[in-house]
């Protein structure tokens, strides 16, 4: 067996130098941090006159992160306890604040650090302590001074931030899709603390120094599958079946992680346990145990909110014949939509449905039952698209295709994960389009994930040429990959 790198996770940083905001990911286990120059042994460089030529080091170390002043000028504040040069370490957890400033300045450099990749993400900040408002408002459609989030996965007005007693507080306004803070649903006005996370639908507000840093929605949710197994009564059929054991596994502690806007194919023979474990990490049904997380929130503990995040495109479409195609999605993006989207912002969101998939005019026009199978397919995700879900989930979208329609779709989801910024999970037969993809799950027989990685690092572990070779060689020898796997998500 060819051996594979272990895959790393990497932390990122949001960075806030006079106003403006940019990321940076950690590509080391050693990561320098120093003032821009041409010294090439600085990976992070601030363009800040408060930051020493080297200033620091965020370093990881049995998959913990830690921060080391260097002995510089300023020194660094981390959750504000202030290191300067004597070799502490100061350990990093999600949102952590590195702060960089001289004596006589309130602000200099602002760091946060994650173990998400946002080194992707736009981010913005919105400035609370600005003397000129007690009230901050965050939706689809609100004033200028508010924060605008332009998806119809936001209600109008979806919540609001309000200065209470020289506190910040927020309320939800019975938005549809509701807010979290630090993981949790909102209920009621909250007040918020220092290095509050704030999430609606896939936007991450971090409230911190009296400001609101948040990302715009150009990427898809990260989705974390932790150790999920699923477990069910064995018929008297199944030639597992005795008469001292009436169950069955069908998903084996299965865990990998997800990336956002990730393009993700779904892999293995009859009885691997495919759409079972596309049906548990969309939850369309739970596991016996394990958990799912789309973006840090616990699915199963939060299903009613985070369903409506969530696209499903099953094998069999549940469309309607004798109506337009335009029509279908009329109906479903009134049925889908928040009640506060007029028909104007419907029709736009439609339009950047159809624009989306490649479906023109004369397709729009058109009965659903008189489009060819690869535009009724492209109608199906459309339904699903219309509401603007961060991740969608596709049971055998090319079943029945001919090639070069196959090739087409194939080619249009990549789009979706790449250019629009879904995350996109596939379950495929087919392997003629597998090295479109970005990762590719295989799964053996018993609902064992025998692999996760990218098709070039299948086609090096497994040693084959052609990737239909893989479904053997995962059958014959699953007790070995399926161990090997998971030796390597250690």
């Amino acid at each position: 067996m060819a051996q594979i790198a272990k895959r790393t996770k990497r932390g990122s940083l949001i960075i806030l130098i006079q106003g403006q905001v940019s990321t940076e990911r950690l590509m080391n286990d050693q990561n320098v941090i120093g003032r821009v120059s041409t010294n090439n042994d600085v990976h992070v460089m601030l363009d800040s006159p408060v930051v020493s030529r080297i200033h620091g080091t965020i370093f990881k170390k049995d998959n913990q992160y830690f921060y080391v002043d260097a002995g510089s000028t300023n020194g660094t504040f981390v959750d504000g306890k202030y290191y300067q040069g004597n070799g502490a370490a100061a350990p990093l957890s999600e949102g952590s604040v590195i702060e960089i400033r001289s004596r006589n300045e309130q602000f200099g450099v602002l760091m946060i650090f994650s173990m998400f990749d946002y080194s992707r993400q736009k981010w913005n900040v919105r400035y609370l302590e600005d003397g000129m408002t007690n009230q901050v408002y965050i939706g689809r459609l609100v004033g200028p001074r508010d924060i605008s989030i332009p998806s119809v996965q936001m209600s109008r007005q979806h919540g609001v931030f309000n200065r209470v007693n020289g506190r910040w507080v927020y309320q939800d306004l019975n938005s549809k899709n509701g807010t979290f803070i630090n993981r949790a649903i909102v209920r009621g006005p909250v007040a918020l603390n220092e290095k509050d996370i704030l999430q609606v639908v896939n936007i991450k507000i971090i409230y911190t120094r009296g400001m609101l840093i948040y990302n715009m929605p150009n990427s898809g949710c990260e989705l974390r599958i932790d150790n999920i197994s699923k477990i069910v009564k064995c018929p008297k059929t199944d030639p597992s079946y005795n008469q001292n054991n009436h169950m069955k596994c069908i998903l084996d502690r299965v865990t990998v992680t997800i990336d956002p806007s990730e393009f993700v194919a779904v892999l293995g023979g009859s009885g691997a346990g495919k759409t079972t474990f596309l049906n548990c990490i969309n939850g369309y049904e739970e596991a016996t145990s394990g958990h799912v997380y789309m973006d840090g929130i616990d699915l199963y503990s939060h299903k009613d909110q985070l369903k409506k995040q969530i696209g499903y495109v099953p094998q069999e479409d549940l469309l309607r014949n004798g109506i337009s195609v335009r029509q279908t999605l009329r109906y479903i993006a009134k049925m889908r939509l928040p009640k506060d989207v007029d028909t104007r912002e419907r029709e736009q969101r439609i339009d950047q449905t159809f624009n989306m998939l490649g479906l023109d005019a004369k397709c729009q026009a058109s009965d659903v039952k008189k489009v060819s199978g690869g535009q009724r397919k492209r109608v199906s995700i459309a339904s699903e698209l219309v509401s603007d879900p961060p991740i969608i989930f596709l049971d055998e979208p090319t079943s029945g295709l001919d090639p070069e329609t196959e090739t087409n779709l194939i080619s249009s989801l990549r789009s979706l994960a790449h250019v629009h910024e879904k995350t996109v999970i596939v379950i495929t037969h087919t392997l003629k389009n597998i090295d479109m993809f970005d990762k590719v799950l295989f799964f053996a027989p018993g609902g064992k994930l025998c692999f996760a990685g990218t098709p070039d690092e299948a086609y090096e572990l497994f040693n084959v040429k052609d990737m239909t070779d893989v479904y053997k060689i995962i059958r014959e020898h699953t007790a070995e990959y399926d161990a090997y796997y998971r030796q390597t998500r250690r």
